[in-house]
């Protein structure tokens, strides 16, 4: 399946709200007295960057033991046209049910993924390759030739382990929203971070000629 192209740079990503979840709250130190508060300013905060005709790519984990009605009213209030990674909480079919998403990747096992081109003119070719998916991915196609990644699923922790940082310095991310002030991350301000980043061939496809 060749990948998807966006002409315009209008596109945001974010991951792992968790929403009804009032552990994650604990577990990533989120500064939120419950899941009330947490909810509305996910909402809020996406609402805030990103317009009714902008891009949103999802990178899974929507919601942990939440109520379908819940579900349904947090989906309902966020603009934008949204595309949705699977991640290893979300089930496929109340994903599917929220009627809210342009289109869904994966399945239940978060291991489906995305990857689009860009209109970059800043790039060579003129187009930014990126490949998501709900986990981190070591070796992903075309990185050896500036391709992003983009992952979910570690809530930041393998960001911020120093054991990783050999990992980071490449041109990865982890769009897990506690990194992020709980607000989606538009392309520019993703640019502008992997602009300092090298690219760092770790496998023997990466160095090759194609």
């Amino acid at each position: 399946i060749s990948s998807m192209k966006i002409d315009h740079q209008n596109i945001f990503f974010t991951s792992d709200f968790h929403v009804g979840h009032s552990n994650v709250i604990r577990h990533d130190g989120r500064p939120f007295k419950d899941v009330n508060e947490m909810n509305q300013t996910l909402i809020d905060n996406w609402n805030s960057v990103v317009q009714d005709e902008d891009i949103v790519f999802y990178l899974g984990d929507f919601a942990y033991r939440c109520h379908p009605k819940t579900m349904k009213w947090f989906a309902s209030q966020l603009k934008g046209k949204i595309y949705f990674i699977m991640g290893n909480h979300d089930h496929f079919r109340d994903i599917q049910n929220l009627n809210r998403f342009e289109r869904i990747y994966g399945d239940s096992t978060g291991l489906g993924g995305a990857t689009i081109k860009v209109k970059d003119d800043d790039v060579k070719g003129g187009w930014q390759d990126i490949v998501m998916c709900h986990y981190a991915i070591l070796s992903w196609n075309k990185g050896h030739y500036g391709a992003w990644h983009l992952h979910g699923h570690s809530h930041q922790s393998l960001a911020k382990n120093p054991d990783m940082k050999w990992f980071y310095e490449r041109k990865v991310l982890d769009m897990g929203c506690n990194g992020w002030d709980y607000t989606p991350i538009s392309y520019t301000q993703i640019k502008s971070i992997m602009n300092t980043k090298q690219i760092k061939p770790v496998d023997h496809h990466e160095g090759d000629a194609e």
